[in-house]
């Protein structure tokens, strides 16, 4: 697999939408109906990942039968885009972590991902931020397409280095493959499942992959009925358990995706020869049952890009496409050197061969070596011997079972022993651990039965330190490490140190096979000590000599014109080419006609959102792009005139609360920021919505003033620099009174009226109302305004009856109170 770079560079070949269609040119193919040869097939995808423009190359290769003929493919890690000129990857090229292609009448048509044209992500989406999907397999049942996905995060900085998390299930429409559901399956992070799904007996088997060290184990488990989402079982070895954790090994030496199908009376299981690694093999296991017992292996194919120094992984057998009497069967190739798969767009694609099958019974071979040993040597191999096979053109083949790993079947090593040579050497061996061994004769005729074993215990010391490494800084930061071929080692890792920031313990860059790796990038400027420790079956070796390099990062080139969008609430959505993966972008805006940019926005995406700007001004907007070797140059700028929308939708939800004189609105709105609160006074005889004072921020408001006793009705509407939305329902309340109660007037002396009375709101400013009632004096104000809840008058006729009232700022009259003046 490959990992994690940004998208970039392919919006303009995407059409628009959550599920994008490219269309590539192929022949067609297929000398049975709806069957394909595996040289239609290796076409049919090289020409696609030059010309369709978006899927340059992917890993996974599965295959499910749709209606009407079509065929869908699934991938995981998918990177996009279309090669140079040169057939090489462009290092702008964007990666997702799964994707499909339908396949229909002969030719790979409609790419699905998910996300925008602009922006593409995964089709199956992560469940959490950090963590990635890459694809099981998937089954057709009741029109929709069921998805297994597996979860995982990074475990480190090497290609190498991932954690399976879970496993997801993702549900899709037939028809058009529509996105549904994506939902976690309650499984643990054990087992990778969804290696392969078999349909058999109205359910599903549902093979699985665990990891234990060195070595891959398969699993299985099945559905109650034709539904993956359903309750599941698995085997444990004599039956089936609802439990998970009772699930048994199968057998080992699996890829972490293989094919399984039942082809006539038999199951047969296609894989890579997972108990070597980095094996060039391709075998097949058969069993009766889909449980096995498994029986093999047989060799099916050994993958010529292994010569070329890449690796290849996960098989898969296209049972439906597969023509008569033979099986397709596909795998995948990268190279753990990144520098690599950009060199060559055509490394990073699926593979197909075809094989006979079922293969041939067996031939009359030659008779069974006998007398073979193995004992362990000093220098951490197994040497073998046995006695010479009598007959013409005799050669040899030894086979290795590691018993301390729990390898269940004997493993074909590479190279054949011509006759003449009755001895090898088997290296590559754990230290400690427990092989057995067996050898077979071979000639043109056939193949022997495997000899009786022989068994040893490997006694492995740890490698030598590497000799001389070089390194060689890049221009965009990274550093290749190249070192001397080391013997008895597959595996090396490389470390760097920053001394420039005085780091004591050297950071980790990765596992790598071969002679080189490309590591980084690295800080601009910053000085550091490489070094490389080499992996072998005793341990690690010791470092080797660290090598100093400082790498140098050019800043970034200007990206490409961006576009521009205006949205409703005058933010502007920006878009721009990708320029390389792994940068972060500086945005910059400023009004046209004037010369300053103003602070930039940050972002480590093609594509921004700007603040809400000004209604109806126009602005300019670029882009650079940012490293550690500083700040490109901006992009061509892009004119664009802020557009405010007028809201279109009415607050909900509103409510008043209401106490003497005030009433407090609260409302529900869709991220608005400013209202206008309208109201009328229903008892007044008001027929239309006065708005009510100034623009409100926020979903409450207070409004004063209200006339006790009156009934008024409300609403808002939310308002921005191009107007004013449709106002929300109308709520109706009736003020309560704030009138003073219990008022009462008594005359404590001659000429004197002290009056009194209960505040229903304090802090109100009230007048004084009098009369002579005795000599039918009209009601008059007193000149002075009263707060509180006392009144003193004075001068007033003794012997005549006084009536008092008071008047609220609103006009409303309190009750009246009367008392005879002494």
């Amino acid at each position: 697999m490959t990992r994690r770079v940004l998208i970039g560079g392919v919006a303009a070949a995407l059409a628009a939408g959550a599920l994008v269609t490219a269309v590539a040119r192929s022949a067609d193919v297929g000398d049975e109906e709806g069957k394909f040869s595996a040289a239609d097939l290796n076409t049919m995808f090289e020409q696609y990942g030059d010309t369709s423009g978006t899927w340059l190359g992917a890993d996974r290769t599965a295959s499910v039968a749709l209606s009407g003929g079509r065929t869908l493919w699934l991938f995981s890690d998918t990177f996009l885009g279309r090669p140079g000129a040169d057939g090489s990857r462009p290092r702008n090229s964007g990666l997702i972590s799964n994707s499909a292609i339908v396949q229909e009448d002969g030719r790979l048509g409609r790419f699905h991902f998910g996300g925008r044209a602009s922006a593409p992500t995964a089709l199956v989406p992560a469940p959490t931020e950090g963590e990635f999907n890459w694809i099981g397999d998937a089954a057709v049942t009741g029109g929709r397409v069921q998805v297994l996905a597996n979860s995982y995060r990074r475990s480190g900085a090497g290609p190498l280095d991932h954690k399976l998390t879970g496993t997801m299930l993702a549900d899709f429409s037939e028809a058009g493959l529509v996105p549904g559901p994506v939902r976690e399956l309650p499984v643990g992070d054990r087992i990778s499942w969804g290696s392969e799904v078999m349909a058999e007996g109205g359910r599903f088997y549902v093979y699985g992959t665990e990891g234990a060290g060195a070595m891959k184990f398969a699993h299985v488990a099945r559905t109650a009925g034709p539904d993956l989402g359903g309750a599941w079982e698995f085997w444990n070895g004599s039956g089936w358990s609802t439990s998970e954790g009772a699930s048994a090994r199968l057998l080992s030496g699996v890829g972490t995706n293989y094919g399984v199908r039942r082809v006539g009376d038999r199951y047969v299981l296609v894989t890579h020869e997972n108990n070597l690694i980095f094996s060039a093999d391709f075998v097949a296991y058969t069993a009766d049952s889909p449980t096995g017992p498994f029986s093999g292996p047989h060799h099916l194919f050994r993958a010529p890009e292994v010569g070329a120094g890449h690796i290849v992984y996960d098989a898969d057998v296209h049972l439906e496409l597969s023509r008569k009497g033979r099986l397709l069967v596909s795998y995948n190739v990268n190279n753990l050197d990144e520098a690599v798969t950009y060199a060559d767009a055509g490394v990073y694609r699926p593979r197909f061969v075809e094989v006979k099958w079922p293969p041939a019974g067996p031939a009359r071979g030659p008779a069974v070596p006998e007398g073979l040993t193995a004992a362990a040597d000093g220098a951490g191999t197994a040497s073998l011997a046995w006695r010479p096979v009598g007959g013409e053109g005799i050669s040899y083949r030894v086979y290795r079972r590691d018993v301390t790993a729990g390898q269940t079947h004997f493993v074909r090593l590479p190279d054949d022993v011509p006759g003449s040579n009755t001895t090898y050497r088997s290296d590559f061996l754990t230290n400690g651990h427990d092989y057995e061994f067996a050898v077979t004769a071979v000639t043109a005729r056939g193949e022997s039965t495997l000899s009786p074993a022989a068994g040893m215990r490997a006694t492995v010391p740890p490698p030598d330190a590497p000799g001389t490494v070089e390194v060689q800084a890049l221009s965009d930061g990274r550093v290749t490490v190249r070192w001397g071929e080391i013997p008895f080692v597959q595996l090396v890792k490389v470390f760097h140190r920053d001394l420039t920031e005085k780091q004591r313990k050297p950071a980790e860059a990765g596992t790598f096979p071969g002679v080189s790796a490309t590591i980084g990038p690295l800080r601009h400027g910053h000085e550091y000590e490489i070094t490389v420790v080499a992996v072998g079956g005793g341990g690690d070796s010791p470092p080797s000599r660290g090598v100093r390099v400082t790498p140098r990062v050019a800043p970034p080139a200007a990206p490409g014109q961006p576009s521009a969008e205006t949205r409703a609430d005058g933010s502007v959505h920006l878009e721009w080419p990708a320029v390389a993966p792994g940068l972060s972008y500086q945005v910059f805006t400023r009004e046209a006609g004037t010369g300053d940019w103003g602070l930039p926005g940050l972002t480590t995406r093609p594509s921004f959102d700007t603040a809400p700007l000004r209604h109806g001004r126009e602005y300019e907007l670029a882009v650079a792009a940012v490293n550690s070797g500083g700040l490109g140059e901006k992009s061509p700028p892009v004119r664009i005139r802020a557009v405010v929308a007028v809201p279109t939708k009415a607050p909900t939800g509103l409510k008043v609360e209401v106490e003497p004189g005030t009433a407090e609105l609260r409302w529900r709105s869709g991220g608005a920021r400013w209202f206008q609160v309208f109201r009328r006074d229903l008892t007044a005889g008001e027929k239309e919505f006065v708005q009510d004072g100034i623009n409100v921020e926020g979903t409450k408001a207070a409004i004063g003033n209200l006339t006790g006793g009156h009934e008024y009705e409300f609403a808002v509407a939310e308002v921005n620099e191009a107007g004013t939305g449709p106002r929300s329902e109308p709520h109706r309340i009736r003020m309560p009174s704030a009138a003073p109660t219990s008022i009462s007037a008594r005359s404590d002396g001659p000429g004197t009226v002290t009056v009194v009375w209960t505040e229903i709101r304090r802090g109100l400013t009230y007048r004084v109302q009098l009369r002579d009632a005795t000599t039918g004096e009209s009601w008059r104000t007193d000149p002075y305004p009263v707060t509180g809840s006392r009144y003193q008058t004075a001068l007033l006729v003794g012997g005549h009856r006084y009536e008092f009232r008071l008047q609220l700022p609103d006009g409303t009259m309190s009750a009246t109170a009367t008392t005879t003046v002494r």
